[in-house]
């Protein structure tokens, strides 16, 4: 995952910190959601905010389940 988090940065010209800031930002946002699907999504980590590599981890698996 951080080769993946490292790409990112390369190709978007910023740094690997400020992409692992943008995704702990929209882990930030996406937990405060009171939508029922996003309250599900989110309580598969137990109340705590993932990580940028759990967070990427769990969405690669979920996309590869409904392909």
């Amino acid at each position: 995952m951080k080769k993946l988090i490292k790409q990112v940065a390369k190709q978007n010209g910023v740094s690997v910190n400020e992409v692992r800031r943008e995704i702990a930002a929209a882990i930030k946002e996406g937990m405060s959601s009171t939508e029922p699907e996003a309250v599900l999504f989110w309580s598969q980590f137990g109340g705590k905010a993932p990580t940028p590599e759990q967070l990427i981890t769990v969405l690669l698996q979920s996309v590869s389940e409904r392909v």
